[in-house]
């Protein structure tokens, strides 16, 4: 049927027929316009234009003369009840205020506003996970080891001088099998997913380097630890181009050795596009890596949501506050991750 010819059979319907025909119209038709969809049921002739405050005289006189709800108490505006007061924060001590102090500089005002709140056992707790110096004092410190507890009534200074690496006291040299350890490593056992050869007298400068080789194939080592072998650039550049496709690899710990920068850059730029390294301690090497290799491993964080742990005393403050903040989000990441992954299992 066109158009003309609805037309006409609309001319042609009565002033009833037309209302009842209204009633057939599809209120969710979205083709419509609203005023079209909706029809006017009020049939009272307009009293003139809104008034707010006489439409509220009106509803509280249909109220008070209204049968329904007679009992209820008019709300007065009184309150009831006590009032919540939100409870006052337990207040610092002095030593608190100073620690406090110390490590508002992050330059990240939520940082800040948590790292205000914490208490001071929490704070030694924070810079032991991340692996920040000077947050305390080392006599508060080493009253702490002792089992002592510092007076915090009195207030102690805390001091923000750089701390430099310390190494080992006392060296233990590992007993493990060398050759039996590198043949299993070599032929990507399954049994071997823990290699410690921290300390070990026998490692060679090649071992090292067949090591960093195995980890392109091996899919089951999990944790590498080759402290104090005299790992170097060299091993570095073989161990990055064995990272770049290893995806087992969780621990790599290459402390108290001889990389510089430039082994340290070789490794960072690797681990930007890594899923599955969740520490690597760089600590102790016998040279300072350099404010560069410092602001790249930052960098590489801003991709890498799956490192937790960076094992390094940092002297370039911009880079340790940007660490310490994409660190915190990442173990953040793996916590909602892990209470995802519970909660698909119990369902």
């Amino acid at each position: 049927m066109s158009d003309t010819e609805v037309d006409n059979v609309i001319d042609g319907l009565t002033e009833a027929e037309l209302e009842e025909l209204n009633e057939y119209v599809d209120p969710e038709n979205s083709i419509l316009a609203a005023s079209e969809r909706t029809q006017g049921n009020t049939t009272k002739a307009a009293t003139g234009t809104y008034d707010r405050s006489k439409l509220m005289e009106h509803l509280k006189k249909e109220a008070h003369t209204s049968e329904v709800g007679k009992d209820w108490l008019v709300f007065d505006g009184e309150k009831k009840g006590r009032e919540f007061n939100k409870a006052p924060s337990a207040q610092k001590t002095a030593y608190g205020r100073k620690a406090a102090q110390a490590v508002n500089t992050t330059g990240d005002p939520e940082l800040d506003m948590l790292l205000a709140q914490i208490n001071d056992s929490e704070m030694e707790e924070l810079a032991d996970t991340l692996n920040v110096p000077g947050l305390t004092t080392q006599s508060a410190t080493h009253a702490r080891q002792m089992g002592d507890v510092p007076d915090f009534g009195k207030p102690l200074p805390v001091k923000a001088a750089v701390v430099t690496d310390l190494t080992p006291t006392e060296v233990v040299p590992q007993n493990t099998d060398l050759e039996e350890s590198l043949r299993l490593l070599g032929s990507n056992d399954e049994s071997l997913t823990k290699l410690n050869l921290n300390n070990h007298e026998e490692v060679s400068s090649d071992n090292l380097d067949d090591i960093c080789r195995a980890l392109l194939t091996n899919k089951y080592l999990l944790n590498l630890q080759i402290a104090n072998t005299a790992f170097n650039d060299a091993h570095a550049k073989i161990l990055a181009d064995s990272l770049d496709y290893n995806r087992s690899l969780k621990i790599l710990n290459l402390e108290s050795n001889r990389m510089t920068g430039s082994g340290v850059r070789l490794i960072t730029a690797v681990l930007r596009d890594n899923t599955s390294l969740e520490e690597i301690r760089l600590n102790n090497q016998t040279s300072q890596i350099g404010s560069q290799a410092e602001c790249e491993l930052a960098d590489m964080l801003d991709n890498n949501r799956t490192l937790r742990k960076i094992g390094y005393s940092f002297k370039n403050p911009g880079a340790r506050s940007r660490i310490d903040r994409l660190l915190m989000r990442n173990m953040d990441l793996a916590r909602q991750k892990r209470v995802s992954t519970a909660q698909v299992s119990y369902s």
